[in-house]
């Protein structure tokens, strides 16, 4: 234990705590800041170190592999334009997009879709909603973008611009 008895000055017979940072009452104190950040770094580095056995031994599968997850960190944002849109089912429309964007299907999708600058309204909807409600919908999924505009017209004819970039 970190703390110590000491006796105070007006009653020899009676005990009071004292940390050892001389402060009365406190007791423990937790070993200051060293240890704090050596607690954190310890802590840190034993979770890091299961994450990793459990990796090794295919207990726990990742979305998508870790190469994917890397290269997503270190390559350019993706924009472009939509392009070769077709028609879905409803008011959906299916867009392509590259491989190598991590989307709904493997973890958090980071794309916007734009109309014409402006972003559009639901982003990560049921594929069913987009199809029956649309009303400004998407999804990215795989390597697709599920879309509709946000007056469920066809995107093809309505003279808007629709654009993806990665946030």
């Amino acid at each position: 234990m970190n703390a110590v008895t000491a006796n105070k000055n007006t009653d020899p017979n009676e005990d009071q705590t004292v940390d050892t940072n001389g402060v009365p009452g406190r007791g423990f104190s937790g070993g200051g800041p060293i240890f704090r950040i050596l607690s954190i770094v310890g802590v840190s580095a034993y979770l890091l170190s299961v994450l990793i056995y459990l990796l090794a031994k295919r207990r726990l599968t990742p979305p998508c592999s870790i190469k994917k997850i890397l290269k997503a960190q270190f390559r350019g944002r993706y924009a472009a334009t939509v392009s070769a849109a077709t028609a879905e089912t409803g008011v959906c429309f299916i867009a392509p997009l590259p491989e190598q964007l991590i989307s709904d299907a493997e973890g958090a999708s980071r794309i916007t879709v734009y109309e014409n600058g402006t972003p559009l309204p639901h982003a990560r909807a049921l594929h069913d909603d987009i199809r029956r409600l649309g009303g400004g919908r998407y999804s990215h999924w795989g390597s697709n973008l599920f879309f509709s505009t946000t007056d469920n017209s066809d995107p093809r004819t309505n003279g808007r611009t629709y654009t993806v970039a990665e946030v």
